[in-house]
């Protein structure tokens, strides 16, 4: 038997080889169409839940003065935030309102009158939100009025 006829048997003829590697090609560009596409369908459907979960962001300070008797709050950075309300342990008709970063509202000790803003003791907070939507405690501070010398 010639050499050169067993080896075209065990690779076939010219036609049959190229059928192979043509298939496998196409094979392996449609698989990676495929992945493509469902990676990218992801990764897009992650992006869109993002911007319902965004938080608020700043930051504020808190200063009690038992001396005095007064919780000075102040926003020291707006961050991404539209609104700030001062939230906690303080009194109804208390001022609750800050405008942003650089603003400041004195919260006094007092005895239950209405232009008093905290009450014996508790916790005083700032939160945050964007366009009116949830809040985000951006600060706390805590008081205790049961030993000044504003009551």
């Amino acid at each position: 038997m010639d050499s050169n006829a067993s080896a075209r048997n065990e690779r076939g003829s010219e036609d049959e080889r190229a059928v192979s590697p043509v298939i496998g090609v196409v094979l392996m560009v449609a698989v990676t169409v495929v992945l493509s596409a469902v990676i990218a369908g992801f990764v897009m459907e992650m992006g869109d839940g993002m911007e319902d979960s965004l938080e608020a962001t700043g930051a504020a300070s808190f200063d009690f003065d038992a001396d005095e008797g007064t919780m000075i709050v102040s926003i020291v950075s707006e961050g991404n935030a539209d609104e700030w309300e001062i939230v906690g342990d303080i009194d109804e008709g208390a001022a609750n309102e800050i405008d942003g970063a650089g603003e400041t509202v004195t919260l006094h000790c007092g005895d239950d009158d209405d232009d008093e803003a905290l009450g014996s003791g508790g916790t005083v907070s700032v939160t945050a939100s964007i366009d009116g939507g949830s809040s985000t405690v951006i600060g706390s501070g805590e008081y205790d009025c049961s030993d000044t010398d504003g009551d």
